[in-house]
């Protein structure tokens, strides 16, 4: 997509020509039919106007975007990606116009606020006890809808009191740098504030073997504003984790991160939105924890004395995983510790606030019942994700559906578990 830049002013009419451009090219496709609410979307309307995308209204376009929850599944997806000569970028595109969008219609605040994920659990954490039961509460959960516009059935993961940059600052100094391997370790606002265990697992297990691990300075990568076209807190949630992550990798550490979301813009997206050689560089060195391990285990560097079977394991992989286009490192990795994994290649329809909104969650819900049918098939011993919001939305879709009963782990917990290492590792 050669005419389009996500940072660059919009042209409305350059705009308009590339979406009908990119409209025609799919319509003679439609390998992506039924891949998301947009393709669906977009097809039914191809359709309806008989392949004249000429004939698309503004609130056509507009629900096109609306319901793109920035899953990227489509980019992998599509065979005419560059460098073939028609380039077509799908998910720049609807970035693009959720930034028109932002411009034209404004920003809700509901939606400015549900992407303040540091400001959010700074708040939720302190008041952690009344928050989880006011959440539990269903007076609380209708006025939130009413008010906010957050769905009432939304369940949400507790907000830790003790955060885990707060568990991390109470660990004396360890220096397990027997290896001489190095890890700044990017743990994300969500394991910061809520799934603080999967910090702490991966803590555990890089430390096991022997990687030194130090936590820089961080706030949220940015991620969740691309629903909403906020492109300036996008370039400055990149700049602020640069220039935080920057001095460790000069210092020759890597980078490693177990949320997929944070390590696809670390990775992928940072170089769109700063310009300079530093996002490239230490994207050049940012991990998924997973692939890290394997990585390690390539090297010979793999500790093998696990001491428990995890058994069959059911593991969806998240969106952005797959995106990144590293392989089921997940998957490998817990098959080192002796599990059997079956994989499970369908998303959750969680993607952060998009499934909170009061318009969305019923579509988000539907979306995860295809990944649950498939759980449902395999006769797992435990259920996992990369991503703890897909985890939840995979609990939450299946208690709905009256399947699973099994809480879904991150991959780096259930190894952990498999090293016979402790689940509430203690600060001594």
């Amino acid at each position: 997509m050669k005419e389009l830049r996500l940072l660059q002013p919009i042209d409305p009419a350059t705009l308009e020509q590339e979406t009908l451009r990119i409209y025609d090219v799919c319509d003679g496709c439609r390998r992506c039919f039924n891949l998301c609410p947009s393709f669906n979307t977009l097809l039914d309307r191809i359709d309806d106007y008989e392949s004249d995308v000429t004939k698309f209204t503004p609130a056509d376009h507009h629900r096109v975007v609306d319901e793109c929850y920035y899953c990227k599944l489509c980019y992998n997806h599509c065979p005419y990606t560059p460098p073939h000569q028609y380039a077509i970028d799908f998910p720049l595109l609807m970035a693009v116009w959720k930034k028109r969008l932002a411009a034209e219609r404004g920003i809700r605040w509901r939606d400015w606020l549900l992407t303040r994920t540091d400001l959010l659990g700074r708040l939720n954490s302190a008041l952690a006890p009344l928050v989880n039961w006011g959440l539990g509460q269903k007076w609380v959960r209708s006025l939130m809808q009413m008010v906010l516009g957050v769905h009432q059935e939304r369940q949400v993961l507790h907000y830790q009191q003790e955060t885990f940059a707060r568990w991390w600052g109470r660990r004396p100094s360890r220096n397990a740098g027997a290896t001489g391997k190095k890890v700044a370790l990017f743990a994300s606002c969500l394991v910061n504030y809520q799934a603080t265990d999967v910090g702490k697992a991966t803590v555990q297990v890089l430390e096991k073997n022997g990687i030194h691990v130090v936590l820089p300075d961080q706030s949220c990568c940015g991620m969740p504003s691309f629903d909403i076209g906020d492109t300036t807190a996008m370039v400055k949630a990149a700049e602020h984790t640069i220039a935080s992550l920057k001095p460790w990798v000069d210092q020759g550490y890597d980078v490693v991160i177990p949320t997929p979301s944070c390590s696809l813009m670390v990775k992928r997206e940072y170089a769109n939105l700063v310009s300079g050689e530093d996002a490239t560089r230490v994207a050049g060195r940012t991990y998924d924890v997973c692939e890290y391990l394997m990585k390690l285990k390539r090297e010979g560097g793999l500790a093998t004395d696990f001491t428990q079977k995890p058994g069959r394991v059911a593991y969806q992989v998240p969106c952005h995983l797959r995106d990144q286009n590293i392989g089921f490192k997940s998957k490998e990795l817990m098959e080192c510790a002796g599990a059997q994994v079956e994989v499970i290649e369908k998303c959750s329809g969680h993607d952060g606030s998009w499934s909170a909104k009061t318009e969305f969650f019923p579509l988000s819900m539907k979306i995860a019942q295809k990944a649950v049918r498939q759980v449902e098939q395999v006769p797992a011993d435990v259920v996992a994700s990369d991503c703890p919001l897909a985890g939840l939305q995979l609990d939450q879709a299946g208690a709905q559906a009256h399947v699973g009963g099994k809480s879904a782990q991150h991959p780096i917990q259930v190894v952990r578990d498999a090293y016979g290492l402790p689940r509430d590792p203690r600060t001594s």
